[in-house]
């Protein structure tokens, strides 16, 4: 998705950004599934690993980066309330993820957090990079 499909970008506490992108579509019969999808990549460093050794067997299993994802969504939306259920999704985004995004250990937590869900997982994705939803 290009870039005309971004309604918001914000700067994160260790210089990343946060995109929303609008991926709104018709949905039926006048009726329309807003979507906004916002996206970050994580960068994974050392200072985030106990050690070296961690460190590299977490870039080998996740790659450099991971991305954090989250879809904020209504479904059946009238298509003369498009814009203001989007403009109440992104409110929303605003009030409640962007304050935890913003934290200065939203990074490490993050990439700690998913490092332990892939180990518990058991799938080896040798350097790939990460997505989860």
């Amino acid at each position: 998705m290009g870039n005309e499909h971004i309604v918001a970008e914000f700067m994160l506490a260790d210089g990343s950004i946060v995109s929303v992108q609008n991926t709104t579509s018709h949905y039926y019969g006048g009726y329309y599934h807003v979507r906004l999808l916002a996206s970050a990549d994580v960068t994974l460093t050392a200072g985030m690993f106990d050690s070296q050794a961690v460190f590299d067997q977490a870039l080998n299993h996740l790659g450099p980066s991971i991305c954090f994802k989250r879809v904020l969504e209504k479904m059946a939306v009238p298509e003369s309330k498009v814009e203001s259920v989007r403009h109440e999704l992104l409110t929303s985004f605003k009030a409640n993820v962007l304050p935890y995004l913003s934290r200065k250990d939203f990074p490490s937590r993050f990439v700690l957090s998913e490092y332990e869900k892939h180990l518990k997982s058991g799938i080896i994705s040798r350097g790939k990079k990460y997505e989860r939803f």
